[in-house]
């Protein structure tokens, strides 16, 4: 359920497009399962009529626990390359990577990332002109800043 929500999140797909196809095909099998279970809640009914069922459930897993060992790979790469994204939690720096393109979403991170800075004043979606503080202190930029990368 965890990675339901990670990998529906374009921008997410695009930066790991094997992940995501082999996290599709799982979620594929496990939906197509649960609607056969509903049908025969009984397990050792179910079981005897899907003999494979288990194998099948194991090699999931095992698919499973590689895609999040890619996406935690993929976290510390980004982290990596900007240090200050050790603050956050893996579903705060996910929440940003997946809405990266909505600067609303990414502001509500900022405190955490940087101290005392809770918003940015943005113009036109991509000029940064201004800062403010947790106490509300505004700081206005010489010159405005591009929102980018």
């Amino acid at each position: 359920m965890y990675l339901v929500n990670i990998f529906t999140a374009p921008d997410i797909k695009k930066q790991l497009p094997a992940e995501a196809h082999q996290f599709d095909q799982v979620d594929k099998f496990f939906k197509l399962t649960m609607s056969k279970i509903v049908k025969v809640p009984y397990v050792i009914k179910f079981y005897k009529a899907n003999p494979p069922i288990l194998d099948q459930l194991k090699n999931n897993n095992d698919i499973l626990d590689s895609i999040q060992k890619k996406l935690e790979d993929y976290l510390e790469n980004k982290r990596a390359s900007f240090p200050r994204f050790y603050f956050l939690s893996n579903d705060e720096l996910l929440e940003i990577l997946a809405h990266s393109q909505e600067l609303d979403i990414v502001q509500l991170h900022l405190k955490t990332c940087f101290d005392n800075l809770v918003r940015l004043e943005i113009v036109q979606d991509i000029d940064i002109v201004a800062m403010y503080s947790n106490e509300g202190e505004k700081i206005q930029f010489s010159k405005p800043q591009k929102a980018r990368g």
